[in-house]
């Protein structure tokens, strides 16, 4: 019967972690390869890069893209890096990132 009680409990708590969800993460402050829409993915804020990194071939690129999942011909504004740089992001900007490092400022 102890047993029975035990798993019955357990069934109630999982059951209640289930309805819960997990825990959503705060938007990131480093920007990553690839399209991320800024205030979800990541904070809105001034980001910076020392530059391109030897994998970089001298440059990065930042394209700035009407929404999630547009193509590269609907682009909004495409800027290139050679050096250290600073950019900001505004909350809802969706962004693609190619190269360089970037973080929160």
């Amino acid at each position: 019967m102890r047993r029975t009680l035990i798993t019955a409990f357990a069934g109630i708590a999982l059951t209640g972690l289930a309805a819960t969800g997990v825990a959503h993460a705060d938007p990131a402050t480093t920007l990553h390869e690839g399209t991320q829409v800024v205030g979800q993915d990541v904070q809105p804020g001034l980001y910076h890069t020392a530059g391109p990194r030897e994998e970089d071939y001298g440059s990065c690129f930042i394209t700035w893209l009407p929404y999630r999942g547009a193509k590269s011909s609907e682009l909004i504004d495409i800027q290139s890096f050679t050096g250290a740089s600073d950019i900001r992001l505004n909350d809802g900007d969706v962004v693609d990132i190619s190269g360089c490092r970037w973080a929160l400022a």
